[in-house]
């Protein structure tokens, strides 16, 4: 049965990863080792190095611990393996002194002392263990920190979100009530626009939630509850539904207005504004044109 000639360097390289991670089978494995010791230097300290970096890698490291007899199996196939490697490169005699040690080393092989080696190991295995753990801390630390400037950020964002929308309502408020004067505003809406004017009013502002120009103003008498809308820029003779949504979930339909030129303007049923969660102003479609703020 003839030999197979060595691998080449890029059969070498190719292997390389499989020998470091384990998956080679054992006749593979042998045919890997000859060829490694046949390459060239170099071509040996690339693959060293190769093999390095995939043994480094975190992320082909496991956060389980193994069982403590395969732990301990796998420590004994490795020290068995030393022995058989070393054995080969022992010399065929020795002569005076340094075989009477070696023949004193020969004796204590047995000896139970002998296990302080394992004891070196399980003590390497240890520390090992120990940066696991601190590399695995470190990685939940930095994905904490990350998570942390995301949740800042949004909540950022958030806020600047709130502050236009407030902004816009108020300029909605400023729109209505600065183009039109009060006479004007009566004199295009009717006589019932009057009392909320002279009276105690809490105001609502109404914005768009399509993008479009379109705003409203609802103004709640707070010792009667009734209402009155203002909407600002709604398409002419078009035909509107108020409703209000209660926090129970429930909602009311509480009047209807059509669209004028430039501002229209609806007496609306009372409501309850302690019970009241948003008031929408819907199109003859049933899409909602506007909402409270």
């Amino acid at each position: 049965m003839t030999t197979p000639e060595p691998m080449r360097r890029d059969e070498l390289l190719e292997m390389a990863s499989l020998d470091a991670l384990g998956m080679l089978e054992a006749d593979e494995a042998a045919f890997f080792s000859r060829s490694f010791l046949d390459a060239p230097r170099m071509v040996q300290d690339e693959i060293r190095a190769l093999q390095a970096s995939i043994a480094s890698d975190l992320q082909l490291v496991s956060d389980e611990e193994p069982p403590a007899f395969l732990r301990n199996k796998v420590i004994g196939a490795v020290l068995e393996e030393i022995d058989d490697a070393t054995k080969g490169l022992a010399p065929i005699a020795t002569i005076g002194a340094l075989r009477n040690t070696r023949a004193a080393n020969a004796h204590t092989e047995n000896d139970p002392e002998s296990l302080n080696r394992f004891n070196d190991v399980e003590q390497h295995l240890q520390v090992e263990r120990r940066a696991i753990r601190v590399r695995s801390m470190n990685r939940t630390l930095m994905a904490w920190r990350a998570a942390t400037v995301g949740l800042a950020a949004a909540l950022l964002a958030t806020f600047m979100w709130v502050s236009v929308i407030a902004t816009k309502a108020m300029d909605v408020n400023r729109i209505v009530v600065s183009q039109l004067a009060a006479d004007e505003i009566i004199a295009k809406v009717g006589p019932h626009f009057g009392p909320f004017l002279a009276a105690s009013c809490q105001t609502l502002s109404l914005v768009s939630t399509r993008n479009e120009n379109v705003a409203a103003v609802l103004y709640v008498n707070t010792k009667t509850n009734e209402s009155f809308l203002l909407g600002f820029a709604l398409q002419t003779n078009k035909d509107y539904t108020v409703r209000c949504n209660y926090k129970n979930g429930s909602s009311v339909q509480i009047g209807k207005l059509i669209g004028g030129s430039k501002i229209t303007g609806g007496l609306l049923a009372q409501m309850d504004m302690n019970q009241m969660k948003s008031i929408e102003v819907l199109d003859d479609q049933g899409q909602i044109v506007l909402r409270t703020v």
